[in-house]
């Protein structure tokens, strides 16, 4: 999944690059966003679930490392969003 968004990260440069005035390359962004917001939401669900239930365990660690590595691609993403004003 990650090479798929950093293929989609490239593509979108490349994009802009060669239309920048054109605004129709948000759309392909905006859909990738909902999705890992989707994702991000998933994760911390889980979190709290097994928090609530007292665990302490690797889990939680690994769950908490991955919703961090997933919330720094939004990041990323909705740097992309950012048009200057020209």
């Amino acid at each position: 999944m990650q090479r798929r968004r950093t293929t989609l990260v490239r593509n979108l440069l490349y994009f802009l690059h060669e239309h920048p005035k054109g605004l129709a390359w948000r759309r392909p962004v905006q859909k990738e966003l909902t999705g890992l917001f989707g994702e991000l939401a998933a994760f911390n669900e889980r979190i709290a679930e097994l928090t609530t239930q007292g665990h302490q365990s690797h889990a939680i660690d690994v769950l908490k490392a991955q919703a961090k590595s997933l919330a720094a691609q939004i990041d990323e993403l909705r740097c992309i969003l950012i048009v200057p004003k020209q």
